[in-house]
């Protein structure tokens, strides 16, 4: 085991010198994991050459041409994905080259293909580490469907509203049952391209990560799903997502039974809350997470690409990135905290609060640096090339910290990353100047997540060059509607 994760099993661990005598070496013995596991050789190369980019790096920022110093890598497997991990105790990534342009962090790991999902993790005085996720080949339930099968339930009439229906957890083995049900909803255009491979389902739900619910009609079949997937071992919160219900039992209530089972089962496992992403194309999916108790707590503008398939939305209607909404339920109580936010979303944020029923008390300290920070904050960030998004988790605050956000982002925009988000830890006081100092760098509220990491986190969110039409957005409540407004009124204060 890897970090306490139950989840990850480790494969290898080596410690080598950091000199690119050696390399090659490291490479081949990767390469020939890799190929163990399930990759084959093309995937191997793609994910050595990676990996060569990352060692290279090091030798030469990291520790400035060294070779007498060791770094570690570390290879295991992650459910169904492979993951190599570059630790060092080297210098931290170098901000001024970056803001000079001399330096190019992400580059090679944002060609398509290379890898699924980079992590880099800067620790301050306890290094750094990067992770390299390769998700593991896996068949494709759409290879083997049959396109008349989506049309026909698409169409077809909807079910008696006295049909029986059960709800009940999800086996692991029923995955392949899930991707049918998933295909004869979608065709092949479902978002959540995992969904369609059975094995890797499956191998999140033995590893712990996903935890799902399903609804069955009389005759066995899957008609309804929605899972919970936790962010890391521990969380006291989980992702409400892959909600489908088929369309012949749509109407039933099913999503709200089957939401609220699982809201009743994380409760008694400790878990306080459930969030959610809802998409705005229509207000139905939002409608349902409000039907059962959630609230919006923020939209991310532009959030996904355009693809997904509905019942009466032709594809050529939908050709901008689709925003989501950011919902929260709330499952079990939570200890009254005090949170530290900017000035400009200090009266949101106790709105949104006392809305979700949840203890929060908004602290109203300067938007200026508190005494007492250290030179150097933890920063992770987390690139996904599929969605072509950036995650810039700020796990400790550090002097550093605005310099660090300012010219990752300055790379991002260079590599054309459509979505940027930051997320900060409310907890931390300085939180409010940080999210202050973003603001005037063009970033604006996106989310507020209760107990999303250690503590409340406050998303905030960049557009590069992504085309927002405020009309694609459709909203489920007042509410909503005020939340939205306001924040599409922060983007345009920040950007003028």
């Amino acid at each position: 085991m890897s970090d306490g994760n139950q989840a990850e099993h480790l494969i290898a661990r080596v410690t080598v010198l950091a000199d690119p005598r050696f390399l090659p070496a490291l490479t081949d013995l990767v390469a020939d994991i890799a190929t163990t596991v399930g990759l084959d050789e093309d995937g191997a190369r793609k994910l050595d050459a990676v990996l060569d980019e990352v060692f290279r790096n090091v030798v030469e920022q990291g520790y400035k041409g060294d070779a007498g110093q060791s770094l570690d890598v570390i290879v295991s497997r992650r459910a169904h994905a492979l993951v190599v991990a570059v630790e060092d105790k080297g210098l931290p990534f170098d901000y001024r080259q970056l803001q000079a342009g001399r330096d190019s962090r992400f580059s090679a790991v944002l060609s398509a293909g290379y890898v699924d999902q980079v992590n880099f993790l800067n620790r301050g005085p306890n290094g750094n580490r990067v992770e390299l996720i390769r998700e593991l080949p896996a068949a494709d339930f759409r290879d083997r469907a049959d396109p008349a099968e989506h049309r026909a339930t698409v169409a077809a009439a909807e079910a008696h509203p006295e049909e029986a229906i059960a709800t009940r957890p999800m086996r692991p083995e029923e995955a392949a049952d899930l991707a049918r049900l998933i295909y004869r909803c979608y065709g092949y255009t479902y978002p959540g391209e995992f969904i369609y491979y059975p094995e890797k389902v499956e191998a999140k739900q033995r590893a712990g990560m996903m935890k799902s619910y399903v609804a069955c009609n009389q005759r066995g079949e899957l008609v309804g799903h929605l899972a919970l997937t936790f962010p890391r071992p521990g969380a006291r919160v989980a992702e409400a997502g892959q909600v489908v219900v088929d369309p012949r039992y749509r109407g039933h209530g099913l999503f709200q039974r089957m939401k609220r089972q699982a809201r009743d089962e994380a409760a008694a496992n400790q878990v306080v809350g459930i969030y959610s992403e809802a998409v705005t194309v229509h207000p139905y999916s939002q409608k349902g997470s409000l039907d059962v108790g959630a609230h919006e707590v923020g939209f991310l503008l532009g959030y996904t690409s355009g693809t997904i398939s509905f019942r009466n939305i032709s594809e050529s209607e939908r050709p901008r990135r689709q925003s989501i909404a950011f919902l929260y339920l709330k499952a079990g109580d939570h200890a009254p905290v005090t949170v530290h936010l900017p000035a400009p979303y200090r009266g949101l944020a106790q709105t949104l609060y006392e809305a979700a029923g949840i203890p929060r008390r908004v602290a109203s300290d300067q938007d200026t640096e508190p005494a007492g920070l250290p030179p150097a904050g933890h920063l992770t960030v987390s690139l996904r090339p599929d969605h072509n998004q950036a995650i810039l988790t700020v796990d400790a605050l550090g002097r550093d910290t605005l310099d660090s956000v300012r010219s990752h982002l300055r790379e991002l925009r260079l590599q054309r990353v459509d979505c940027i988000y930051a997320d900060l830890p409310l907890l931390q006081e300085g939180a409010g100047a940080l999210g202050a100092g973003l603001r005037k760098l063009g970033f604006f509220f996106g989310a507020l997540i209760p107990e999303f990491g250690p503590g409340d986190v406050l998303r905030l969110q960049y557009l590069n060059n992504v085309d927002i039409v405020p009309a694609d957005i459709h909203t489920a409540s007042e509410a909503g509607r005020k939340l939205l407004a306001t924040i599409l009124d922060d983007q345009a204060a920040v950007t003028t």
